[in-house]
C-alpha cells in the first residue's frame, strides 16, 4: 500500500511539473526585436515594423560627381521609409537640413503621403551605415537609426536593418 501511495505522489508531482513547464505567459512571448532576416525591419517608437518590399534605384549625379541610391521600403503597398545615400559602403549622417550628396536623408512616412508636412518625418539626426553595396549583384545591406520630425512631432526609428535585393539602374 505504501508503494502505491509513493507511486501516486510521483505521478502527481510529474504531472504538476509538466503542466508548469508547458504554460506560457503571453507577456514573455511578445517580440520586441526584428525577426525577419530577409526583409527590411526597424522599430518605430519601440514597435517592430517589417517591410513587405524594399527596392532601390541607382543613378549618376553629375553635380555631386558620383552614384547615388534612392531606397523605398513598403508596407501594405504604401511607402513607409524613403532613404537616400551615396552608392558606396560607409557610414553617413542622417540629416535633412543642410543635406548634401555626401550625407544620407532618411524619412519615415506615415499615411498615404497626401500631406507633405504632417505625413513625412525627415531625419534630424542619426546614421545610415551601408555595409554591403553590391551594384552588380543588386544587393544592399546596412543598419540605420534616426529621429524624424514633421515640424509638429518626432518619430524614433531605431534598430533598422536594410535589406535590398532589387536595384533599378538608371542611365
Amino acid at each position: 500500500m505504501k508503494t502505491t501511495s509513493i507511486f501516486g505522489k510521483v505521478i502527481l508531482l510529474t504531472f504538476a511539473v509538466f503542466s508548469i513547464s508547458c504554460s506560457s505567459d503571453s507577456s514573455d512571448s511578445k517580440s520586441t526585436g526584428p525577426v525577419a532576416t530577409d526583409k527590411t525591419t526597424f522599430k518605430l517608437d519601440g514597435v517592430v515594423v517589417t517591410a513587405d518590399e524594399t527596392t532601390a534605384t541607382l543613378y549618376n549625379n553629375a553635380a555631386a560627381g558620383g552614384q547615388y541610391l534612392d531606397v523605398y521600403a513598403k508596407k501594405a503597398g504604401e511607402i513607409v521609409l524613403e532613404m537616400h545615400m551615396p552608392a558606396t559602403v560607409g557610414t553617413y549622417p542622417a540629416q535633412h537640413a543642410g543635406f548634401t550628396m555626401a550625407d544620407s536623408w532618411l524619412t519615415y512616412q506615415n499615411g498615404t503621403g497626401a500631406d507633405p508636412i504632417l505625413d513625412y518625418f525627415h531625419s534630424d539626426s542619426g546614421t545610415m551605415n551601408l555595409s554591403t553595396c553590391d551594384l552588380v549583384g543588386d544587393e544592399l545591406r546596412g543598419t540605420f537609426s534616426f529621429v524624424g520630425n514633421n515640424t509638429a512631432s518626432n518619430k524614433n526609428i531605431t534598430e533598422g536593418n536594410l535589406i535590398v535585393s532589387e536595384i533599378t539602374h538608371q542611365p
